[in-house]
Formats: structure tokens, C-alpha cells, sequence
């Protein structure tokens, strides 16, 4: 008797063919989920707990404030370089965007950090979209923001303090989305510019992403492509040339000269692709991989180009500013940023190749592990973030001993304390660097006569210095040690929770002579 053979798939009597069956583990994609959901939820606990310190959770924090300040008030932003007042090296818009949400909250940290945050959760949302919008699948979408989110305290804690990074990022991404997703090619290219530019009218960084972009997208889509190059350009070259007339040229040389002169660290060439980048997200950048060879190749190949471009200028972008004097792991976000937009895209390849077949089901199950592994990797104890209550007493303790003092005090790294205290705003000790980093130039010729003038006068009534630096050196001729402001068994209070490890605890006063008088 011959054996009764089964229908053939492709045979006219049997149903259609349809996609694969689902894997039946929806506990899989239920742990997936819940990952992604409490590095979101951990981001966003720890941000409104830090909302509201009232002391710099990063050294160079504090003086946002002076720049909000000043926007705030209508006073320029971009002026000759003095001890009252020096920039940082970045454009305007980060502090415009805050002095709006300082109308209602008024100025000080609040706003700033507000802006970040709101930015970050933006930039989550969007990663979530774009993913979504592409795959289809709500889980690759969570899990492309929920790694961005597990990389809070891998990109130095970062994406909620009053720095420019965060919106800068979230503008970046945007115009991006706009680019990659809005059907009418005129409307996605204009949008895309418009975003783009705002993005570097924030951080200038932002620059080193928009431009491959464009390439990749006039290679690719010619007319989309023009019109976003032809939009960013309108939008970023019209407001330096407004903002260059309005500064005399200052502009210029604060946001695209100094930055210049920032020399390479030779060990971070290599360092980071090993400790900031593939060594806590190789995983994630072996999963993502898969989005490239996903087929249909060969019908999305111009998308995929335009994508590679963005994602790989978002690295190059954390590459080439992590490499130079001064930079902190902040500057990694931009990397970051692109490799959990990758990571979604490459979860929902892999997922499109899931079926009910034990091999699949078995895949599925090792793309759980790596996944876990991955999120382990970038774990951290949130409440180490959080600013201890001890500080928040010394902080108020030196803001009431500052206010005691008969005269004009400036901290150079902490200027906002004086501030806080009732006393003049004064420049923040690394925008003077920035300034006096090369000599060559007249503008540091004048500045470093202002500079050794205030010493010579004895300007300040107190000096507050964190350790004995370059401006020590200035002003030692002219000033003696009165005081230490901590204790030796106070070795961590007071300290920054994120970037540079310092703060102010030599006393300083104007030395004078056996009559009282100046010597």
C-alpha cells in the first residue's frame, strides 16, 4: 500500500501562504519589554530626584546659569573675553530654548535641567518611532530607547543637566526622522534641514552628522538631498552670519576658533573604541549589524545607505570630539545615540525571522540572553546619582559664608556660588582657559593683562580656589592662604556627581604687610 503523501506548501488546494507563525514565548518578548521599561522608568526616577538640587551635579553646570542669565536679561551672549563674564565655546540655542521655560520657574538650574530632561524622554520617543515606523514592531522600537536610556551613567550621567548635549541630540535625531520619514520629499529634506541646523545652532558638534548625512542623501535621493543641504545650510549659515554681525566677530571665535586649538590625547585614540564604545556595547553593535544584511537588501539599499551615513557620523561624531583635551564621556552620546537606533533595527530584523520552528524558537531564546547580557553590562546603581543631603547642607554652608564677606569673591570654577551669595557673576576657570590656550593671539594678549591687573589690585576680597592650577599661580604674588573649607575626614563631601572630580576648598585673601597695608 503506498504511503499517502502530504499536500505540497505551494499546492492550488491548500491555503495561501502566509508570514511565519509568531513564537508562542510571549514571555520572551514580555522580558524584553520589561528590560527597556526600567532603564526608561530608572532615567526618569532619578531625574526628577535630581531635579531640584539646588547645588552643580556637574562642575561646568553652574555656570549655565550665568549664560541663562544673561539671555534672560538681553545681554550678549558672545562678547570680549573677561573675568566679569566669558563664554563657552557653544552656540546660543540650548540657553534661548531654557530662558522660555525660565518665564515660569525663574532662573537657575531648574530650567536647564528641565530642558535636558524633557529633551532626553523627546529623543526616547523618537527612538522609539523611527524604529516602530520602520519594523513595525513596538518591542525593537522600546528596546532602541530603552538602551539609549541604560546608557545614562555609561555617557556620564549626562542627559539631565543643564548642558547642551541633550537637545542637541534630540534635535539631531529629529531632523533625521524627518529626513528618513516624511513622504513628500521637499517637506522631509526642508524639515530635516531645519532640524539639523537647530541641532548644530545648539552643539556645533552636531555638524559632523548633518554633513555625511547630506552627501549620503543627495547620493541617493537627489532631491530630498538638496533641499535638506540647501535648508541647513539657509538655516545654520544665516544665523552665524546674524550672530557674527550682532558679536563684532566674537561668535567666530568662541563656537569655531577656540575649539580648534583643543590638542588630541593619543591614548584616547584607541581608548575609545575599547572602553567607551565596543566594550560596553559590542553586543548591541553584533545584533544591530543584522538591520544591513536583513532582506530585501537590494530594494531598500539607497535607505540603507542614507542610514549607515547617519548612524556611522553619529559615531565618528563621539570619536572625534571623545579624542580631544577636555572632553569628558558626555561627548560619547552622540555613539551611543546611533547604536541604539541600530540595536532596535537589528532586533526587529531578526524578529521578521521568527517563527514557530524549534531552531527559530531556540534563536529566539539566545537573542533573549544576549539582550539580558547587554543591559547587564550598562547596569548602575541609580541612587549613587542622586546628590547625598550632606551636600546640599555644605552647599548652603559656603553659599552663607560667601555672603559674609565684606567685598567681591570669585570661586573660578564654581562662580554660581558667589552668584548665589548675592555677589557679582564672574567667568567659569575653563572658558579663561579656552581663551588662553594659545598666546599668540591678541585677544589673549588683553585678557591676560585684565587678568594679572586683578591680581595686582587685589580685586577680590576672596579667592575660592579648588586646588593650586594656573590661576593659583596668577594671583599668588598677591594673595596668601587663609582657610581650608573641608575638613580632612570630609574627603567626599561637597563633590560633583558627574564630570570633572573637583571643588572649592582653598581660601584665599589679599596678602598684606606688617601695617596692614598691600605689599
Amino acid at each position: 500500500m503506498a504511503a499517502r503523501q502530504r499536500p505540497k506548501i505551494d499546492s492550488p488546494t491548500s491555503p495561501p501562504a502566509g508570514p511565519p507563525a509568531a513564537v508562542p514565548d510571549a514571555w520572551i518578548d514580555a522580558v524584553l519589554v520589561a528590560l527597556a521599561a526600567l532603564a526608561i522608568a530608572t532615567f526618569a526616577i532619578v531625574a526628577f530626584l535630581r531635579l531640584g538640587f539646588p547645588f552643580e551635579l556637574e562642575w561646568m553646570e553652574g555656570s549655565s546659569i550665568a549664560h541663562l542669565d544673561r539671555v534672560v536679561h538681553g545681554l550678549p551672549l558672545y562678547v570680549k573675553p573677561s573675568i566679569d563674564f566669558t563664554p563657552f565655546i557653544y552656540p546660543p540655542l540650548y540657553f534661548v530654548v531654557a530662558s522660555w521655560v525660565a518665564k515660569l520657574t525663574g532662573v537657575g538650574f531648574v530650567p536647564l535641567r528641565l530642558v535636558s530632561i524633557l529633551a532626553s524622554l523627546a529623543t526616547m520617543a523618537l527612538l522609539f518611532g523611527t524604529v516602530h515606523r520602520e519594523s513595525r514592531s513596538r518591542v525593537a522600537g522600546l528596546l532602541a530607547a530603552g538602551l539609549y536610556a541604560a546608557c545614562y551613567r555609561q555617557g556620564g550621567a549626562w542627559l539631565d543637566i543643564g548642558r547642551t548635549d541633550s537637545l542637541s541630540l534630540c534635535l539631531t535625531l529629529a531632523g533625521y526622522a524627518a529626513l528618513r520619514h516624511l513622504p513628500s520629499r521637499w517637506i522631509g529634506g526642508a524639515a530635516g534641514g531645519v532640524l539639523m541646523g537647530l541641532a548644530a545652532l545648539t552643539k556645533q558638534s552636531a555638524l559632523f552628522i548633518a554633513a555625511p548625512l547630506a552627501v549620503a542623501t543627495i547620493a541617493t535621493h537627489p532631491r530630498r538631498g538638496i533641499t535638506y543641504a540647501a535648508t541647513l545650510g539657509a538655516v545654520f549659515g544665516g544665523a552665524v552670519a546674524i550672530l557674527n554681525r550682532q558679536s563684532g566677530g566674537w561668535f567666530d571665535f568662541y563656537v569655531f576658533e577656540l575649539p580648534k586649538h583643543h590638542p588630541i590625547i593619543g591614548q584616547l585614540l584607541r581608548g575609545f573604541w575599547i572602553e567607551d564604545f565596543l566594550g560596553p556595547l559590542a553586543i548591541a553593535m553584533v545584533i544591530g549589524s543584522v538591520y544591513f544584511f536583513a532582506p530585501p537588501v537590494r530594494a531598500r539599499w539607497r535607505w540603507l545607505v542614507v542610514d549607515a551615513a547617519f548612524i556611522g557620523a553619529l559615531i565618528v561624531a563621539g570619536y572625534a570630539t571623545r579624542v580631544r583635551v577636555g572632553s569628558y564621556v558626555n561627548v560619547v552620546l552622540p555613539a551611543y545615540l546611533g547604536v541604539a537606533l541600530l540595536f532596535g533595527l537589528g532586533i526587529a530584523a531578526l524578529a521578521a525571522r521568527r517563527s514557530a520552528e524549534p531552531a527559530a524558537r531556540l534563536a529566539a531564546r539566545w537573542l533573549l540572553l544576549l539582550c539580558v547580557a547587554q543591559f547587564a553590562v550598562l547596569a548602575y546603581k541609580p541612587w549613587k546619582q542622586i546628590p547625598p543631603a550632606r551636600d546640599r547642607v555644605a552647599g548652603e554652608q559656603i553659599v552663607a559664608s560667601l555672603k559674609a564677606v565684606q567685598g567681591d569673591v570669585w570661586v573660578p570654577r564654581h562662580p554660581y556660588l558667589g552668584a548665589m551669595a548675592g555677589k557679582p557673576w564672574h567667568a567659569h576657570e575653563l572658558a579663561l582657559q579656552d581663551v588662553l590656550r594659545r598666546e599668540e593671539l591678541p585677544q589673549q594678549h588683553a585678557f591676560a593683562e585684565e587678568l594679572h591687573q586683578a591680581a595686582a589690585s587685589r580685586r577680590f576680597a576672596v579667592l575660592v580656589l579648588d586646588d593650586e592650577t594656573w590661576v593659583h599661580d596668577e594671583f599668588a604674588p598677591y594673595y596668601k592662604l587663609m582657610a581650608k573649607m573641608f575638613k580632612d575626614d570630609e574627603k567626599d563631601l561637597f563633590f560633583p556627581i558627574t564630570g570633572y572630580y573637583t571643588r572649592p576648598g582653598l581660601v584665599y585673601v589679599p596678602a598684606t604687610d606688617s601695617t596692614g597695608a598691600a605689599q
